[in-house]
């Protein structure tokens, strides 16, 4: 899929997303929402963030939820 973020073009798929987070634990703290990759709940952001190299302020929430949703992920809302 080819999207632009902070004025850059990347082109990225599902599998980039999960190679990119191999051996990389889940960030703690007030995340929402969350992508599962082999068991373990990652922020969305965090997630685009470790894929593409880019800072977190460098896109909001809900640009990241609607890649990843794009690229087939399921995104579950934090429980309290």
């Amino acid at each position: 899929m080819r999207i632009t973020l902070s004025g850059t073009v990347f082109n990225i798929t599902r599998k980039d997303i999960e190679k990119k987070l191999r051996g990389i634990e889940p960030e703690e703290g007030r995340a929402k929402y969350f992508i599962d990759i082999r068991g373990k709940n990652y922020p969305i952001k965090q997630t685009l963030s470790r894929t593409l190299n880019l800072p977190g302020v460098a896109f909001s929430s809900h640009q990241a939820f609607a890649i990843l949703q794009k690229l087939g992920f399921k995104i579950t809302e934090k429980s309290n």
